[in-house]
This record gives C-alpha cells, sequence and structure tokens, in this order.
C-alpha cells in the first residue's frame, strides 16, 4: 500500500508521477509531471477500498469494460510514446539544425578558441590534440564538406 494511503486511510484513490510523488487530483499530478522526464502518471487505488473478483464471476458487461478499459490504456501509453518520440526527434533537429548554423558561422580569423573546441566536440569530431592548430583546420574542412552537400542538394 503506498505510503498516502496510509496518512489518508479513508481516500479512495490517488495519482502518482514517475518520481513517486502523489497527487490527490489528476490534474495536479499531469501539472508536477510536464516538468519531469518521464511524464507517466499512474493512478493508485487504496487496498482498502479495491474489490478483487474473480474473472469467472465477472458477467459480460464487467468482462466488457475491462477489456475496453485495457485497450484505451494501451492507446493512452501508445499515444504519449509517440508523443515523447515526436519531441525527441524535434529536439534533435533543433540541436542539429544549430550546429550546422555554428559550422557555417565559423571563421578561423574570427572564432575564439574555446567556441570552436565547444563546437569540434559537438560535431563529433575527432583529432590527436585540441590544439588550436589541429582543430581549426578540422572545422574549416568540416565546414567546406557541409557547404558542398548543401550545394549538391540545390
Amino acid at each position: 500500500m503506498h505510503k498516502i494511503f496510509e496518512t489518508n486511510p479513508d481516500l479512495k484513490k490517488a495519482y502518482i508521477t514517475s518520481d513517486g510523488t502523489p497527487f490527490y487530483q489528476e490534474t495536479d499530478a499531469k501539472n508536477h509531471a510536464k516538468t519531469l522526464k518521464d511524464k507517466s502518471v499512474e493512478p493508485v487505488f487504496n487496498e482498502k477500498e479495491l474489490q478483487v473478483v474473480d474473472p469467472e464471476e465477472m458477467n459480460e458487461d464487467d468482462k466488457e469494460m475491462a477489456a475496453f478499459e485495457a485497450e484505451e490504456k494501451a492507446k493512452e501509453t501508445q499515444a504519449q510514446k509517440e508523443a515523447d518520440d515526436a519531441a525527441q526527434v524535434e529536439k534533435e533537429a533543433e540541436i542539429k539544425a544549430e550546429l550546422v548554423k555554428s559550422l557555417a558561422e565559423f571563421d578561423p580569423e574570427t572564432t575564439k578558441y574555446p567556441e570552436a573546441l565547444k563546437l569540434f566536440k559537438a560535431l563529433g569530431l575527432e583529432a590527436e590534440n585540441a590544439k588550436q592548430d589541429t582543430i581549426f583546420p578540422l572545422l574549416v574542412a568540416a565546414k567546406a564538406s557541409a557547404q558542398e552537400g548543401v550545394n549538391t542538394q540545390e
């Protein structure tokens, strides 16, 4: 039994976010979940309030409702997964666009070494060392390669 029911024995249902925080209202739990990486919210029930029903004792309406609820839960879970996946793809696209922009703006004459090093690492480039005279030519080559790719797509 969840601790929230120990302190609130008359409570029938609560909502728990992925970080374990309990809420009385589902809307409050969902609002808190928006701040978390895992945005799932699970209802939990007070075991004292639950009736255990043997599946053989269920009538057809009960079985149909149980199947419907399971199907709806699966749809919600799938929809949330798809939304999370779409958000992740969008975030990755934004990061890639920012990297492409930073690379296009790279100028070995004006770019400061710390900025160049950050770009070098963000692009996943590798070199024998991280000295300016090593990474700047590699960034120039990466920029030329990226511009060449853009020109061939046009």
